[in-house]
């Protein structure tokens, strides 16, 4: 059976060695002012600092940056390293195996964060967070994001091999091609995951909750405001997580989940059929093409 995954060194992977979560995101948008709302009034989050370039929202265990289109703007997905050591080691090993570093400074994070960008030039930021302070919400902790790409074996060996990603899952289609890698940066089954298929866009990102009661407590509060869910309830097969998913009002997906799986170091990733079973192991399924 074909399979991108391989032997790691425990020191090798960022799960062992330097431990990262998905902190927050940097998303450029046509109609910034409808996007902050959303996030202000349905996800809890707070509006910290406004009238620069980007404007900073943060919530319970969640933050985004929010960039207006034009003049180069680029977004980039922030994920934040616990110690001052664990990110120099990361640097480390990136200037070690060749990878292109840039310096990225930004609001959320402290001083000395960093850009690397994947083959197809999706950018993620390395750092350290930096405090705003404690904020009041529904629970949902900024916790993966996902990506659609046509090109899933370059794209995955640079995750793991460059960065250190660990694979969790892949999906397997009839004739042996892999359709889905879900990797993981910490103990947690994923905080980033590929869909192969006909585009290169950003697919969702995803909340965890603390458990089933918030799922439907984050549902209610959709529905009081009229934006449907497009995919669940359900409970995934990779993961094992329950979740829904919205819209917001530039289109990305947001996923709202709970109980995802806990995997331990050096476990053998796992196997599943491309099906929509293995997507929801309730019922119907979004199969991306």
């Amino acid at each position: 059976m074909a399979t991108f995954h391989h032997t790691q060194k425990a020191e090798a992977t960022l799960q062992q060695a330097t431990p990262a979560s998905l902190h927050h995101l940097h998303v450029v948008s046509e109609n910034p002012a409808r996007l902050i709302e959303f996030y202000r009034r349905l996800m809890d989050m707070s509006l910290v600092m406004t009238g620069g370039p980007e404007t900073v929202l943060v919530g319970p265990n969640r933050a985004m940056t929010i960039v207006a289109a034009g003049n180069g703007a680029q977004p980039y997905w922030g994920f934040a390293l616990k110690s001052e050591t664990g990110l120099a080691a990361l640097r480390r090993r990136l200037e070690g195996n060749g990878t292109k570093i840039e310096a990225l400074a930004s609001p959320l994070f402290q001083p000395g964060a960093f850009l690397v960008s994947d083959p197809q030039g999706r950018r993620m930021g390395f750092g350290l967070a930096a405090d705003h302070g404690v904020a009041t919400g529904m629970p949902g902790r900024l916790q993966h994001t996902v990506f659609q790409t046509t090109e899933l074996e370059p794209v995955v060996r640079f995750y793991t091999e460059n960065l250190g990603f660990t694979i969790s899952d892949e999906v397997v289609d009839t004739d042996d091609t892999i359709k889905v890698v879900f990797m993981r940066s910490d103990d947690e089954h994923h905080s980033l995951a590929f869909f192969q298929g006909s585009r290169n866009e950003w697919d969702h990102h995803c909340y965890e909750t603390n458990e089933w009661n918030d799922i439907r407590d984050w549902g209610d509060r959709f529905a009081a405001a009229k934006v449907p869910i497009f995919f669940g309830p359900g409970r995934h097969g990779p993961g094992r997580n329950l979740f829904f998913m919205v819209n917001d009002p530039d289109g990305n997906r947001v996923e709202l989940s709970a109980e995802l799986e806990i995997v331990p170091a050096g476990t053998e990733p796992g196997t599943w059929p491309h099906a929509e079973t293995t997507l929801n192991t309730w019922g119907s399924a979004w199969i991306r093409s």
